[in-house]
């Protein structure tokens, strides 16, 4: 039997369960929306990471395919240069075939003709900057007078990962390119010296007269179509033969063959003879190892002055310099050295290679020679200021 509280006592009543289970349900309804925020947040802050590392790559493929669609367009200045038909529509196309490429696949570009420099031309061949006429575009229908290099401005779209997350299901990037074509200047270069003038070796061994200019062949296969000659190595003043040393270290030739040194001239300009005739007895193997590929060589005149129809010439033997004017592009067939003044491989009339018909060399100092085809030939390379004649190699530079 239960006893009846006094008027004055206070009933006591124990917690709910229930309400307290109330309070912790909904503090882990606000954790859960916390965590979800900041799940978010942090998927976001990776996905940015991720993205903005995909898009760096994407700016270096971008800039990638800038420079490789200048270059395309340079390399059609280039043939136009050395006389090639050429019109702007060639050069258009060459750009698109790169920018249209699926490595690159730019969502646009825009192409502009400029000078030596990389400064954008007008359609009547003035620089636009000082004109004040808009720079004209490749693929607007003609080639500026003076134009001898493309700038290619593009961009490409690309699509995003982790960043979608955050509204960002794309990004793009962009860049710009100039290559620009002329005279070569420069390159890895054969240590001998040729001059500008068919030249024949006299009975003293020094270089006799001849016609200006080495006359070009037409590209073929397995060799050039045209005329094969044999260039006298020659002495060309006080015993020097037609050896250079372009690296600044002394009777290391056939090293100089294996590895030539790229170096780049300022021209015209004086460069050092090597060691002479024994110089050329170690080029021989070295030399002949390039049969049937094109060389790069030197052309010199006589310096001081002197049209180029005068024979090279040096001061002081071993210890001479060569007056250099441009770089030539020369198909080799083989080289022969021997102490022998009447040098038999020297004074073929036909080559023991391709059975091609050869131009001789007359006069007994010919103990040394070269044999091949000059030809007209574009490679990468410096550029410099000029026109482009005769025998003179083309060079394709991107200077942007």
């Amino acid at each position: 039997m239960k006893r009846p509280l006094a008027k004055d006592t206070i009933a006591m009543k124990t917690p709910r369960p229930r309400r307290a289970w109330v309070i912790d349900r909904r503090s882990r309804g606000q954790a859960l929306v916390v965590f979800a925020l900041a799940l978010v947040a942090i998927v976001a802050g990776v996905g940015l990471v991720l993205d903005g590392g995909n898009a760096y790559a994407q700016e270096r493929v971008t800039q990638n395919g800038a420079d490789a669609a200048a270059n395309a367009g340079a390399v059609v200045l280039a043939q136009r240069l050395g006389g090639a038909t050429k019109t702007d529509a060639d050069v258009a196309a060459g750009v698109d075939a790169i920018t249209s490429s699926p490595e690159y696949a730019f969502s646009s570009h825009t192409g502009y003709y400029t000078n030596l420099v990389g400064q954008k031309l007008d359609a009547a061949g003035n620089i636009a900057a000082n004109s004040g006429q808009p720079p004209a575009l490749v693929g607007g229908g003609t080639i500026p007078t003076g134009a001898q290099g493309v700038q290619v401005d593009g961009g490409r779209i690309f699509g995003t990962s982790f960043s979608r997350v955050v509204g960002i299901s794309s990004m793009g990037a962009g860049a710009t390119a100039t290559a620009v074509t002329g005279r070569l200047v420069g390159g890895p270069l054969l240590p001998i010296v040729f001059t500008v003038n068919v030249a024949d070796c006299e009975n003293n061994g020094s270089l006799g007269p001849g016609q200006d200019e080495w006359p070009l062949s037409a590209d073929g296969t397995p060799h050039p179509q045209g005329q094969e000659y044999i260039v006298p190595l020659c002495k060309t003043g006080s015993g020097s033969f037609q050896i250079l040393d372009l690296d600044g270290t002394k009777n290391n030739c056939a090293d100089e063959v294996t590895n030539p040194p790229a170096i780049q001239f300022d021209l015209p300009t004086w460069i050092d003879t090597d060691n002479g005739n024994n110089c050329a007895k170690q080029m021989v193997d070295a030399v002949n190892a390039l049969h049937g590929t094109v060389v790069l060589i030197p052309i010199c005149d006589g310096g001081n002055g002197a049209p180029q129809s005068v024979t090279c010439g040096t001061a002081g033997g071993s210890n001479g310099q060569y007056h250099i004017i441009k770089v030539a592009g020369f198909f080799v067939d083989y080289m022969s050295d021997s102490n022998n003044p009447n040098n038999s491989e020297c004074k073929n009339t036909t080559s023991p290679s391709y059975g091609t018909s050869i131009t001789p060399i007359f006069g007994n100092g010919s103990t040394s020679c070269l044999t091949g085809w000059f030809v007209k030939y574009i490679t990468q390379g410096p550029v410099g200021a000029g026109d482009v004649t005769g025998s003179d190699a083309i060079g394709i530079q991107l200077i942007r």
